[in-house]
């Protein structure tokens, strides 16, 4: 069953400017899969449109079956806080909490009741292995540590997918490696993730890889994802006359 859809969309910003050129994607319930390219390919710009947080210029996005086109702010909030989890590489928690109410507070915004979240929350801490440091601060934790209270907080609500941006980027190679073992493991029990990263020994872990380049995919483990408009089995990078980068212009890093 698809969780996330993508049929041509297109990102542009001016006239000239082109962030995502008629991108097609679907991603299946329990997917692990990781979106590679370099800086400037576009990989931030496909994830804020795929977790609702920008909208595409054209094209169609679907989450849970749902076409978001046709919500308005409030119904895209609402969306985003209940079907979308997110983990960044800066870990975006609250110094001032410990990890159990830092977990809590992503479940206040998915309008959890309060008398379920702190149970929840601690379940979540505990299937990231951090049952002994719910009430430890973000300052007394190590960076893996920190990542996995940020993961423990996007999956508490159960979302259909959880994107991850550079989850390790920000990690050491053993802690790294733990965060990937983890949503290995998340993955095995059923949870959708994607991960957003521009490091190859990531990427060769996944089972499935999405290449980004110019916008455009390039790569990808089934012929589907990377067919041109009108032609499920054509590949972009022919459709585009056998260059993926042409006609699309580069974006800065703060743009993307």
């Amino acid at each position: 069953m698809s969780v996330l859809e993508l049929e041509d969309v297109t990102k542009t910003y001016g006239p000239d400017v082109v962030a995502l050129d008629r991108v097609s994607l679907r991603v299946e319930r329990g997917e692990l899969f990781t979106i590679v390219g370099r800086s400037g390919s576009g990989k931030s710009t496909l994830m804020n449109i795929m977790g609702t947080l920008d909208a595409p210029t054209s094209g169609t996005v679907r989450v849970d079956g749902q076409d978001t086109s046709g919500l308005t702010d409030r119904e895209t909030t609402e969306l985003r806080a209940r079907s979308i989890g997110f983990v960044f590489q800066s870990f975006h928690l609250d110094d001032g909490q410990t990890a159990t109410e830092n977990v809590m507070t992503g479940l206040l915004y998915a309008g959890v009741p309060r008398r379920l979240r702190r149970g929840l929350a601690a379940e979540a801490l505990d299937r990231v292995g951090l049952s002994h440091r719910l009430l430890h601060r973000p300052p007394q934790l190590s960076g893996g540590e920190r990542q996995r209270v940020a993961i423990a907080r996007a999956i508490a609500k159960d979302p259909t997918i959880v994107l991850a941006d550079e989850p390790t980027g920000a990690l050491d190679s053993r802690n790294g490696e733990l965060v990937m073992g983890l949503l290995e493991q998340l993955s095995s029990e059923g949870a959708t993730i994607a991960v957003i990263t521009h490091d190859a020994t990531v990427a060769a872990r996944s089972p499935r890889r999405v290449a980004l380049h110019d916008g455009v995919i390039v790569g990808a483990d089934r012929a589907a994802d990377v067919a041109g408009p009108g032609d499920p089995a054509r590949p972009v990078a022919a459709a585009r006359g056998g260059d993926p980068g042409a006609g699309a212009a580069s974006l800065s890093e703060e743009q993307r």
